[in-house]
């Protein structure tokens, strides 16, 4: 009868010290999580695949502290060649989201995203190289990344070229002819911005 009521208090008395000690915890560990949380999980993703170059893209969004530091756009590119990520330059990803993807007739991946944030990278290399326009005209346009709008909300996809027409935005920017792709540069792509029926 003693030995089961001394268990008892040591149970007992364990029990309040486990909530003593999770109580002074929590104002640690819940900014840590909350931390952890936005570095690591994107509130925004989606992929892509380009079978012929057996190439495989994902961009992430992330929310950020300081944009002059780091504009939370990530692209990920998966090839023959190996991993990269690309850390985009361009500002204001919650407004400013369309990304262009392109294949060029020498097997490289073209990415344009908002404000000329532009990127030419080699599948088998994985090497990323300037962006010449006079290379342009003959890319062939596989869509673009983009936000579905809905009722209640919005979601990032990628669009096929028969989804949506070529857009690249430039958000108020000077468009130039020395630009990749200029005439598909403009200075807004919101009308192109789908409306889903959620």
């Amino acid at each position: 009868m003693g030995t089961a009521n001394g268990l008892g208090d040591v149970n007992w008395r364990r029990r309040v010290v486990a909530v003593i000690v999770f109580s002074l915890s929590l104002p640690i560990v819940l900014p840590a999580l909350f931390f952890a949380y936005i570095k690591w999980v994107p509130p925004y993703a989606a992929s892509m695949a380009i079978p012929d170059l057996h190439a495989e893209m994902t961009l992430r969004f992330f929310y950020v502290w300081d944009v002059s530091i780091d504009a939370g756009r990530y692209l990920t590119i998966r090839a023959p060649g190996g991993r990269k990520t690309i850390a985009m330059t361009a500002f204001d990803w919650a407004h400013n989201s369309r990304t262009s993807i392109y294949r060029t007739p020498d097997g490289e991946i073209a990415i344009l995203g908002p404000i000329g944030d532009d990127y030419l990278l080699s599948p088998g290399t994985m090497k990323v190289v300037q962006v010449y326009a006079a290379d342009s005209e003959h890319w062939i346009y596989l869509g673009a990344f983009d936000y579905e709008h809905f009722q209640h909300g919005r979601e990032l996809r990628f669009f096929r070229a028969d989804e949506q027409p070529e857009c690249i935005p430039m958000v108020g920017l000077e468009i130039y002819a020395t630009q990749a792709r200029y005439v598909a540069r403009q200075r807004d792509c919101g009308a192109y911005v789908s409306r889903g029926k959620k």
